[in-house]
């Protein structure tokens, strides 16, 4: 059987002794029908961009563009004619088509047969975009966005030559989205439950937690009844030892973390640097958007300035498919046909790293960066990223980029928020990196090497701070995690109810990743060494535990300093132990001391001096963190793995910024229609 002997008749049945390539192929551009018409013995096979000029899909000017970028590069012609903007990809389908005398065809309305298609091969599927698409005469037919590539693997498989046609990516990623459905969203929610259930937050407590919790919680009760000095001792004690660990670590990252640097900050060099960007990697860039329709477009302009080139950025935008909102609104922006869609089933939990996961199957790049929906990163985050990852070994698993807000100014609660981030992400992570400590990453500009997030389980969708716990189990597996100086804008909360809601959901993460890291205490121990495991007793533990104990230790001061007894509904509880009173007296002093002292360090590093006197009203903000810990704590009872929805385009300068991205699209669409003669 040959290309000549079959065709698709027009209600995509098989018909024998079909017409000639050209009466098929060439319909789809009639007006240059005479172009492609090479009957008549051409020798030369027409190159790409001379098909594009001859079909009117692109002007001579802009393909010698082109052209000049691809010796620069080392892009194809065909993905460049496609990230621009200016050809579809369906368009430079056809053209293939023609190119390779072969057909095209449209899995929309000719989709394959599902019966041909076997789960195990699922992931050389995606991988190598083909499919195999009907059976003629007894011999299957497949279907690849690139047949020349893939012949060989596929006729090795057949152990015959084989008929290959031609289909978009698009429609490969479609069809076995729909083919595999069940099977990826599996995968999604239960891929780390069974491989690593250990790791999994699918359960609450693992092993004996419930009753040893149980045990210690009726021990602790009785004991405060019986010996309520002593317990009171132990309480003021423990919270001391919490709360000035944190605080000491938080001011021994006042030396060290502005030290920390990585390459190309201030024009360093970086190891190892190409010539051109011929030796740069795919980078894949996963975008979970959930009622994300107002920030869209400021995503959309930030992530069209990063300095890496688009052919070589593979851009996967992530919907929920009931988010019909969203969806068109992306549709709107006439966005390049590199920029993938990805529809999410619905399915529980209904989580963003649910979401990540089920993006991972379709991600081609050798590394991956995960960016929210309001993010604005520095056009060099890619580049910066990657120069890290080439002057380490394999072992590094993730870079994390700094995270701050461009509304730092709006209120006290956004000059708060700015505070407590540039304190966290500019001062306190580079500390945990130099000190080999495991580091919570921050969920959003996080860079992977894409093999190593594979082997490490991906994202736990039952775990509503993914990063942190990602984070966590790097370490634990031995992986390790840097720090890059580029920084990420976002939009600060601005609202005390939206605010809570994002702080009780990042707390309950931690919650989580703490119970589910202790399940084996021992095994951690030695994951970690006595080093890393009390970096995360401090980090992780004694942060969620801090969080809770502030109100009380507020309640205990002043009972001590005021009264014999402070008297609690029906409790009385001794207070008079004068080294008590000191102790609690040191822990306020020296703790705040020290957190407001780098407050005020990573402010003025980032420019924001402004910001030192609001880092005098820092205990009021840590008030309203634990409201958001007791609100977390009653959410881990009663709804563990629930999401709470973080609203963005609330600021007062969203309005700006998205007007700014809105004009900036319109302006870039206009040149890429100016780059075809033909309407798109």
């Amino acid at each position: 059987m040959t290309q000549k002997d079959i065709d698709l008749s027009s209600d995509g049945s098989v018909s024998r002794n079909a017409p000639r390539l050209e009466a098929t192929q060439l319909s789809e551009f009639p007006e240059k029908r005479t172009a492609f018409n090479w009957q008549g013995g051409h020798r030369r096979r027409p190159l790409l961009g001379e098909l594009a000029v001859r079909a009117g899909l692109i002007e001579q000017g802009p393909l010698d563009y082109l052209v000049r970028r691809q010796n620069r590069t080392g892009e194809r012609i065909g993905e460049g004619l496609v990230s621009s903007g200016g050809v579809r990809a369906k368009d430079l389908a056809r053209l293939l088509s023609i190119q390779s005398r072969s057909s095209f065809i449209d899995l929309e309305k000719q989709p394959p047969d599902p019966t041909l298609s076997d789960y195990l091969d699922l992931d050389q599927y995606i991988e190598h975009q083909y499919l195999p698409w009907r059976r003629i005469d007894r011999e299957v037919v497949y279907v690849a966005a690139d047949p020349a590539g893939v012949r060989a693997l596929i006729e090795a498989r057949e152990d015959r030559p084989c008929l290959i046609y031609v289909v978009t990516p698009k429609a490969i990623r479609r069809a076995v989205q729909a083919l595999f459905q069940r099977t990826l969203d599996e995968r999604a929610r239960l891929s780390l439950a069974h491989s690593m259930p250990e790791s999994s937050a699918q359960h609450r407590f693992g092993g004996a937690q419930a009753a040893i919790f149980l045990a210690l919680f009726i021990s602790f009760t009785t004991l405060s009844y019986v010996v309520p000095r002593l317990m009171l001792t132990a309480v003021s004690l423990a919270f001391a030892l919490c709360f000035l660990s944190i605080s000491a670590l938080k001011f021994l990252s006042i030396f060290i973390g502005p030290r920390v640097s990585d390459p190309l900050k201030n024009n360093e060099p970086r190891a190892n640097t190409p010539p051109t960007d011929f030796s740069l990697p795919v980078y894949s860039i996963l975008v979970p958007l959930f009622r994300e329709a107002a920030v869209l477009p400021i995503l959309v302009e930030a992530l069209s300035r990063l300095d890496y080139p688009a052919t070589k950025v593979q851009t996967l935008l992530i919907f929920e498919e009931s988010d019909a909102e969203t969806i068109a609104a992306a549709k709107t922006l006439n966005l390049p046909d590199n920029v993938e869609f990805l529809y999410v089933p619905h399915s529980l939990p209904l989580t963003k790293p649910k979401a990540c996961n089920y993006a991972l199957n379709f991600a081609r790049g050798d590394y991956l960066v995960v960016y929210d929906a309001e993010d604005m990163p520095e056009p060099d985050q890619l580049r910066r990223a990657l120069a890290v990852f080439d002057q380490n070994d394999e072992n590094l698993a993730c870079v994390q980029a700094r995270l701050n807000f461009y509304n730092q100014f709006e209120n006290w609660l956004t000059r708060q928020f700015t505070l407590e981030y540039a304190t966290f992400f500019d001062l306190l992570l580079p500390t945990l990196e130099k000190l080999g400590l495991p580091i919570p990453l921050g969920g959003t500009s996080t860079h992977f090497r894409t093999k190593a997030l594979r082997e490490a389980g991906a994202w736990d969708p039952f775990n509503v701070t993914e990063d942190a716990d990602l984070g966590m189990r790097f370490a634990v597996l031995g992986m390790r995690t840097s720090t890059i100086t580029s920084t990420t804008y976002e939009e600060a909360n601005c609202q005390m109810d939206n605010w809570l809601r994002q702080r009780s959901r990042w707390i309950k993460g931690w919650m989580q990743t703490y119970l589910v890291r202790m399940r084996h205490p021992g095994k951690l121990w030695r994951a970690l060494g006595p080093r890393g495991f009390i970096g995360f007793q401090i980090v992780i533990g004694g942060s969620c535990l801090a969080n809770l104990m502030h109100p009380i230790f507020y309640i205990a001061l002043i009972g001590t300093i005021f009264n014999d007894y402070a008297q609690l509904g029906i409790v009385s509880l001794p207070f008079h132990d004068g080294y008590i009173t000191t102790l609690n007296l040191i822990t306020l002093v020296a703790g705040y001391g020290m957190s407001i002292s780098a407050g005020m360090v990573a402010a003025s590093a980032r420019g924001l001096r402004p910001l030192m006197l609001t880092a005098i009203s820092m205990p009021a903000y840590w008030i309203l963190i634990s409201w958001g810990a007791y609100k977390a704590l009653f959410q881990f009872i009663s709804r563990p793995s629930h999401w709470e929805k973080t609203e963005h385009g609330i600021s007062r300068y969203w309005a700006l910024q998205h007007a700014n991205a809105m004009r900036k699209i319109t302006r870039r669409n206009t040149q890429k229609r100016s780059m075809s003669v033909t309407p798109r």
